[in-house]
């Protein structure tokens, strides 16, 4: 019943997180009200923290509401002092695939035209306060349901390997909209973070890397993109 639980709310929560955040309509009364630099940040804006809610808040709600002695460590939201060490080692490890690796990779057109979601020509300060603090929610919200809610809840009650199958699936099928590459990619990043989920008993490890992920494929993104550029000095005239 349970292991059908953790899947039900995976699928449901993401479902309906999907339909919210490519929802048209949502998208064109931003941009029918505000200028298009204000209306696509707010909808990016808009779209992670909707992530967040959905995708990690309410589960995780859920589950501590209607499972006995279910709390936030079962969601791997907690602190494990036994795999500190494990976890800040696994971080900076795959920080260091990561970093050159999505630098590389970013410096294809391909790459740039879509990332970073927020399309502004100049970067201030405070639009990359933005582009780091929503990512950040919507990172969390999204290892909470996926590497913590639906991977460790089945853990408790399947093998790893199946475990990690149906998280896999599942994982790499909430790529599908975005394309083959992303879709195949995210077999074996998925195995991965899984494994190493497991091992360290929280999502520290799949947030932190997914966010050096995120953030690397954005800095470098407008680093190439010649129609974008670093602003050092904040232009208060600017709004965002």
């Amino acid at each position: 019943m349970f292991t059908g639980l953790f899947i039900l709310l995976t699928v449901i929560f993401y479902t309906l997180y999907w339909l919210i955040a490519s929802s048209k309509g949502i998208k064109e009364i931003l941009y029918a009200r505000l200028d298009p630099h204000r209306a696509n940040v707010l909808h990016v804006v808009f779209r992670r923290v909707t992530g967040f809610v959905l995708l990690g808040l309410l589960p995780v709600a859920v589950c501590i509401l209607f499972l006995k002695d279910y709390a936030l460590a079962d969601a791997g939201i907690g602190f494990n002092p036994e795999t500190t060490r494990f976890t800040i080692i696994s971080i900076i490890l795959l920080g260091l695939v990561i970093i050159p690796v999505v630098s590389f990779t970013a410096r294809r057109a391909k790459i740039y035209s879509v990332y970073p979601e927020i399309r502004a020509s100049r970067w201030t300060g405070q639009l990359l306060l933005i582009e780091t603090v929503t990512w950040a929610l919507y990172l969390l919200g999204y290892e909470a349901l996926f590497r913590g809610v639906l991977l460790l809840g089945l853990a408790r009650l399947l093998d790893p390997a199946a475990a990690i199958t149906i998280n896999v699936i599942l994982y790499s099928a909430a790529h599908f909209p975005k394309g083959r590459t992303e879709t195949l990619v995210a077999i074996p990043y998925g195995i991965v973070l899984c494994i190493l989920t497991l091992h360290s008993g929280t999502i520290w490890i799949a947030f932190f890397t997914h966010l050096v992920n995120a953030m690397t494929t954005s800095l470098s993104a407008i680093k190439f993109n010649p129609e974008m550029s670093y602003e050092r000095v904040q232009n208060k005239n600017i709004k965002v």
